[in-house]
């Protein structure tokens, strides 16, 4: 179903470049509300996507990188993200989006997972991507160069604290309770592909 959205010679030149990724499915019974968002976010407007980067920003002391934004719940803390938008290249993405939201210098390590989504709600369904990269923290002031973003604060969790990051997202207040579902599961991908 993800067919649309991730182009096979790119994948095929992110696997050569950053190894083969560890991939996923996953089916979400999302809220009619949070549907129709989704079907905005990938088909309308200027920044409209085709889907995201996930930024596990491994720092010098082997902790990852965790941010929250203005308008999150108090005490939420998830991994960096950004939209892949539907004219550019997922390499092209992770380079504005780590620049945009940290401002740190960084090496791509490798091509972490490839998680496809399908959102469904009442006979409807959709589908996401979200590439998940690793990155060696080089230097650099940590800070968000682009206000837009609405990034307040940032914080650090070791691999093993993923999934009680993960669990938090999901014991969200039921507005939220579809976003933090969907949030947590990169982190439980992300905490066993470097488990291991």
């Amino acid at each position: 179903m993800t067919e649309r959205l991730m182009y096979r010679q790119e994948i095929e030149a992110l696997i050569r470049q950053f190894g083969e990724p560890r991939r996923h499915t996953c089916t979400m019974e999302i809220s009619h509300e949070t549907f129709n968002s989704w079907v905005r976010k990938i088909s309308t407007g200027p920044v409209s996507c085709r889907g995201e980067v996930i930024m596990v920003i491994v720092r010098p002391n082997g902790n990852v990188l965790l941010h929250t934004k203005e308008f999150y719940p108090p005490g939420v803390y998830r991994l960096l993200s950004g939209r892949v938008l539907w004219q550019e290249k997922v390499q092209d993405t992770l380079r504005r989006e780590v620049k945009e939201e940290t401002s740190l210098d960084v090496k791509v390590e490798r091509l972490l997972g490839l998680i496809e989504y399908e959102f469904r709600c009442q006979g409807s369904s959709l589908p996401f991507v979200s590439y998940i990269f690793q990155l060696e923290e080089l230097g650099g002031e940590l800070c968000c160069l682009d206000d837009a973003e609405g990034i307040t604060g940032f914080r650090e969790a070791s691999v093993e604290q993923l999934p009680t990051v993960a669990a938090h997202l999901e014991q969200l207040e039921p507005e939220w309770q579809d976003w933090g579902n969907f949030r947590a599961i990169a982190h439980y991908v992300v905490r066993e592909m470097l488990a291991d």
